[in-house]
């Protein structure tokens, strides 16, 4: 996987509502080379992109497509299923498919194994038995494993002490990307992971500053931002020729 991948969060969700159609149209339209999106199931078997566990205070898993859509539509968008993102962005864009729950695995591999080729995606999510599950089953399938600061203290403790190879023997798997918030590269995440020659997306970078930092540390291999418009912009004026 190539250094300075830009990966439009939710799609280019500066420009347009996040998970939405119009905002993974807007990330390919703009040059992002991957598309995130969030992965949840409705109660009658419809997996859909969207982030939140609940709409309207209503829980996702309580509700049928259709009653999601006409909840959203009172808020003045729409939500799609995933087929529909995929139809959109297969042969046009790379993804990054976030699992938000556990249990719908399979179903979600089939779908997007219908549509992508195996290197066009890979599979994120916070929840290990998850990205276990589809290791275990679809070995050739990149997984990538979310930390987060507030979530995930005692995993990055284990990183900070123990170096990637005992992480991974500890929780019986290993991810091939750590996808790392930002906050918590002040522990020396990047370090360690460079040491093992483990790709690196970092999230949810939207700071002009960092983005163009990050975008030149070749121990990342991907940022996550709400700006893919940004993003892009300040890889093109890095890689200009100094007039020097």
């Amino acid at each position: 996987m190539l250094t300075n991948r830009i990966i439009a969060h939710r799609g280019a969700s500066n420009c347009a509502k996040e998970n939405t159609i119009e905002a993974y149209e807007k990330a390919i339209e703009l040059g992002a080379d991957f598309i995130e999106f969030d992965v949840r199931i409705t109660k009658d078997g419809v997996l859909i992109s969207h982030h939140d566990p609940m709409i309207a205070n209503k829980a996702i898993s309580q509700l049928s497509f259709a009653e999601i859509n006409r909840i959203a539509g009172q808020q003045g968008f729409r939500v799609p299923t995933v087929e529909e993102v995929l139809r959109l962005t297969t042969n046009k864009i790379k993804l990054a498919v976030e699992l938000k729950e556990e249990g719908y695995e399979e179903k979600v591999m089939a779908l997007v194994m219908g549509y992508t080729n195996i290197d066009d995606f890979v599979i994120l999510s916070f929840n290990i038995p998850s990205l276990r599950w589809i290791k275990s089953n679809y070995p050739e399938v990149k997984t990538g494993l979310l930390l987060s600061k507030k979530n995930n203290k005692f995993l990055i403790i284990l990183l900070r002490v123990f170096g990637i190879l005992v992480f991974q023997k500890l929780i019986r798997f290993t991810p091939d990307i750590l996808a790392l918030q930002w906050e918590t590269l002040k522990f020396g995440l990047l370090k360690i992971a460079a040491k093992q020659g483990k790709p690196v997306f970092v999230w949810t970078v939207n700071d002009q500053k960092t983005i163009g930092k990050l975008l030149n540390d070749n121990r990342v291999h991907g940022i996550i931002t709400d700006r893919p418009d940004l993003a892009r912009k300040l890889l093109a004026i890095s890689r200009q020729p100094s007039a020097f």
